[in-house]
């Protein structure tokens, strides 16, 4: 087992507020006496964009259970994940907080399931879809929250932080943004927070909804899953020993526990292996850093094993499950049945979106951006509008 250590100071390779790292499209004025970065959070939590997480699917869709993950506290622990780390490793916390809450901007309704649907009708145009690149056309285009200027106008290193998003199932867009062998620490650190995040907490999403059992995953002998299972449940026994209060549901509570103990180990890990990378490189500044062939953030080659394990385990188990198979087939008929509908008829869209249209945007993908802004609720009203016109349904304002 790795000792933590109580400090570990790179500092000298936090990204600064200094150019050419905060520069912005369209020069501002004026006397904010907030960093560069923070302005780049603020900007990301007012957006338009950012509130429709809430009704948009992580993996069961909203109106499942109040317990289950929304693309919105999916995003707040990715942020929450990331920060920790960050005032760890004294990197810039700020930035990473700004990159960690806009990484899943761009993703769709009904979560994988609409990104796949939205893939799959672009082929048809010779198009495709990725949410990254989305999430980048979100803050720098589609926004609109300034009457100067499209877009919110974020820093270049924010901006980077989105192309380059990448994880085991998230391909990084980085176009003008990969001058650079790798993306800034802060972005580093996003990409492993989210994995963290969306390692952990389906876990325990699929263990409250009884698509998965605990045996389920001891069975596959993963390490760093045992020790979680081992921690949370040795916890409850001594709590019972203590006479622990009633009225308290065990399985809930261990699975909990589970969960918060497969969080910390990841990242312990993550410290003390982005230490070591860091010291056997030697980089001593940013642009250092950014000039290495593998990334200084990361978790270690045997963690790494075995929550890629963990998670192919889940894609086989918990998202083909029939369950998660049912709302899929359901979430790719309203899109599919959307997508027809809008790119026969262009009138039916805001006409914001005719307009863009009009002015020679390829109309599917006008169209596709549009069905993915719509969270899963607004989609679904729409759908009832157009197919199931019940006096109800009619005059739907959707934004």
């Amino acid at each position: 087992m790795k000792k933590r250590t109580a400090t570990a100071n790179l500092s000298r390779l936090a990204t600064p507020d200094a150019s050419p790292w905060r520069d912005r499209h369209y020069k501002e004025t004026g006397n904010d006496q907030r960093g560069s970065y923070s302005r780049d959070r603020d900007r990301i939590m007012h957006s338009d964009s950012f509130r429709k997480l809430q009704y948009k699917t992580q993996v069961f869709v909203v109106h499942e259970g109040d317990f289950f993950r929304t693309r919105l506290t999916h995003t707040l622990e990715v942020s929450q994940i990331g920060r920790g780390i960050a005032r760890i490793l004294k990197l810039n916390e700020p930035l990473v907080e700004a990159i960690c809450l806009a990484h899943d901007l761009g993703h769709t309704a009904f979560g994988h399931a609409g990104e796949h649907e939205l893939q799959e009708m672009l082929k048809q145009y010779n198009l495709e879809w990725n949410s990254n690149a989305h999430s980048l056309q979100v803050i720098e285009e589609l926004e609109l929250q300034y009457c100067e200027h499209f877009g919110l106008n974020l820093t270049w290193v924010t901006r980077e932080g989105l192309a380059r998003h990448q994880t085991f199932y998230d391909v990084p867009s980085a176009e003008q943004y990969g001058i650079y062998a790798q993306p800034s620490l802060e972005a580093q650190l996003c990409n492993l927070a989210d994995v963290i995040a969306y390692a952990t907490h389906d876990i325990e999403d699929a263990l409250v909804a009884g698509i998965l059992q605990a045996d389920d995953l001891s069975a596959l002998h993963i390490n760093i899953w045992d020790t979680a299972w081992r921690k949370a449940n040795d916890e409850y026994t001594r709590s019972q020993r203590l006479g622990f209060r009633p009225g308290v549901d065990k399985q809930q509570i261990v699975f909990k526990r589970a969960h918060r103990h497969l969080i910390d180990a990841l990242i312990r890990d993550s410290i003390e292996e982005t230490k070591a990378r860091a010291n056997k490189a030697g980089v001593k500044a940013v642009e250092e850093a950014r000039g290495l062939n593998l990334p200084l953030v990361a978790l270690s080659v045997e963690i790494e094993s075995e929550v890629k394990r963990l998670l192919d385990f889940m894609m086989g188990n918990m998202y083909r499950s029939p369950v998660i198979a049912r709302q899929s087939s359901r979430a790719a008929h309203i899109l599919r049945s959307l997508f027809t509908a809008l790119i026969e008829n262009h009138k039916l869209l805001p006409v914001r979106i005719q307009e863009r249209i009009d002015a020679g945007n390829a109309p599917a993908q006008e169209i596709a951006r549009f069905l993915a802004a719509l969270t899963d609720r607004s989609a679904v009203d729409l759908y009832t509008e157009l197919f199931e016109p019940t006096e109800r349904s009619l005059g739907h304002k959707i934004l």
